[in-house]
C-alpha cells in the first residue's frame, strides 16, 4: 500500500500547500481509483498520520517549510532525516507528523513504513487566508506531478514484491474483508465491548486511541503500553472490556452523561480500526 498524506492548516496561506496536493490526488483519484493507492488530508492533526500510515509500505508526505529559503522552493527530503521524538506533556495540539514518524515506528513496529518520503515546499506566507501563492502554487502542481508518477509506477512495485511480506501482511489480524455489524454499548462516557468482540478484533491489544470521523468514531487497538492511549479494562470474570472515554467526549463537544445506548460497530481493514458506525452527534454541546 501506498499513502500519501498532505498534512498543513488551509487557512494560513501557504500553509495549505499540503492539504492542495492531497485533495487534488484525491480528486484524480476518484476519476482514475488505484486498489494500493491511500490519499489523506491530514489537515494539522499530527495523531492522524501516525494512524493512517499504519500499514502503508511506502509513505509520502507533503507540507509547507518555512526555512528563509525562496518561496516555492520545493525540498524532497527521506522521513528518518526528519523524524523526532515527542517530548513528555505535549498536547495533542503540538503533535506533528514529525514526531507521528517515531512515534509510529515504535507503537507499531514492522506495521509502520520504514519507506518514508517528505515533500516540503518554502512557504512565502503563513498569515491567515485561503490562497496560495503564485510559487508555492506552482510547485504545488510540480509536487502533484511527480507524486503521481509514483503512483502510477507503484502497482508494478507492489507486483515486483508480491513474493514478499509487506508491512500490512506482518499488521492485518485474519478478518474477513466484510465484517459482520455488531454493537457496543455507550453509558456515561464509558464504551462497553463484550468479550467475543475483543477477542475477534482487539485481541493483542493493550489500549486503545479513539478518533472522531464526522458521524463515526474509530476504536484503534494499540498492542505496546508506550503506545499510550486508553485501556481495555476488564470488567467482570467472563472478559468482557470497558473503555473510559469521559475525556475524548468532553474533548470532542459531546454530552458525556448521556442515557446508555447500543450502537452499531464494524471492523474497517481499510482503518485497522472498530468503527462506531452513526454516533449521534445531536448529543454534542452547543
Amino acid at each position: 500500500m501506498l499513502c500519501v498524506i498532505g498534512c498543513g492548516n488551509s487557512n494560513r496561506s501557504d500553509d495549505g500547500v499540503g492539504v492542495f496536493v492531497a485533495q487534488a490526488l484525491q480528486a484524480s483519484l476518484r476519476l482514475h481509483p488505484r486498489a494500493h493507492v491511500r490519499v489523506f488530508d491530514a489537515g494539522t492533526g499530527g495523531m492522524d498520520v501516525m494512524f493512517q500510515a499504519r500499514g502503508a509500505g511506502q509513505l509520502i508526505i507533503v507540507d509547507a517549510s518555512k526555512s528563509g529559503s525562496e518561496a516555492g522552493a520545493i525540498f524532497r527530503v527521506p522521513g528518518e532525516e526528519l523524524e523526532s521524538e515527542p517530548e513528555p506533556g505535549y498536547s495533542l495540539h503540538d503533535f506533528r507528523w514529525q514526531h507521528a514518524l517515531a512515534a509510529g515506528r515504535k507503537i507499531f513496529g514492522a506495521a509502520f513504513p520504514t519507506d518514508v518520503t517528505v515533500f516540503l515546499v518554502e512557504a512565502r506566507s503563513l498569515d491567515f487566508g485561503l490562497d496560495l501563492c503564485e510559487p508555492v502554487l506552482a510547485s504545488a502542481r510540480k509536487v502533484i506531478r511527480d507524486i503521481q508518477g509514483i503512483i502510477d509506477e507503484y502497482p508494478s512495485h507492489e507486483r515486483a514484491h508480491a513474493d514478499g511480506a509487506t508491512n500490512r501482511d506482518v499488521a492485518a489480524p485474519e478478518l474477513p474483508a466484510v465484517s459482520l455489524l455488531r454493537e457496543v454499548s455507550i453509558a456515561h462516557g464509558n464504551f462497553y465491548l463484550s468479550r467475543e468482540l475483543c477477542d475477534t478484533y482487539l485481541r493483542g491489544a493493550v489500549s486503545v486511541a479513539l478518533l472522531a470521523r464526522e458521524k463515526n468514531i474509530l476504536i484503534v487497538p494499540l498492542t505496546q503500553q508506550s503506545g499510550g492511549g486508553l485501556l481495555l479494562k476488564q470488567r467482570n470474570a467472563r472478559g468482557d472490556r470497558v473503555i473510559h472515554a469521559q475525556e475524548f467526549f468532553r474533548d470532542k463537544g459531546f454530552l458525556e452523561d448521556f442515557e446508555e445506548r447500543t450502537v452499531p460497530v464494524q471492523w474497517s481493514q481499510e482503518s485497522a480500526a472498530l468503527v462506531v458506525k452513526g454516533f449521534p452527534l445531536a448529543t454534542a454541546s452547543a
